[in-house]
């Protein structure tokens, strides 16, 4: 939860725990195109998690927005906050989807070929802002 000030200078409250709950049982699914595709920092911060789903005809890439776009699109958001997406690929077989960083301020951490979701098969990545404009990407 994040705990920046704000109109209850970051007092957690009822109120903020309740939109806090409402916010993390909102799914959004997105059905990116068959094409590389951008995610979008409203996307991201618009819902507790996002779904995406994509049926690839040839080997695609789904890139992140940048630091300072999620930074932005994120409100209240503090050093170690966190958000959550999940990347269904529908593919019966061979075309992978591979996440790929913002051209700033986003760093994928992991062991080599974790940003890759292969045919048939999910995966769930966890962002956590390391600073206001910056989130370290990590696949769960």
């Amino acid at each position: 939860m994040p705990l920046l000030a704000n109109d209850t200078d970051g007092a957690v409250t009822r109120k903020r725990l309740e939109t806090w709950a409402a916010g993390r049982e909102k799914v959004t699914v997105v059905a990116a195109t068959d094409a590389a595709t951008v995610q979008t920092a409203a996307q991201l911060a618009g819902a507790g998690r996002v779904v995406y789903t994509m049926t690839p005809t040839a080997a695609r890439t789904l890139t992140t927005p940048t630091g300072a776009q999620l930074g932005a699109g994120f409100t209240d958001e503090a050093v170690g906050t966190s958000f959550e997406f999940t990347v269904v690929n529908a593919a019966a077989a061979t075309y992978a989807i591979t996440l790929t960083a913002g051209a700033s301020g986003v760093t994928l951490l992991g062991v080599a070929g974790m940003a890759t979701v292969a045919a048939a098969s999910s995966a769930t990545f966890v962002g956590v802002f390391t600073a206001a404009d910056t989130v370290s990407i990590y696949r769960k």
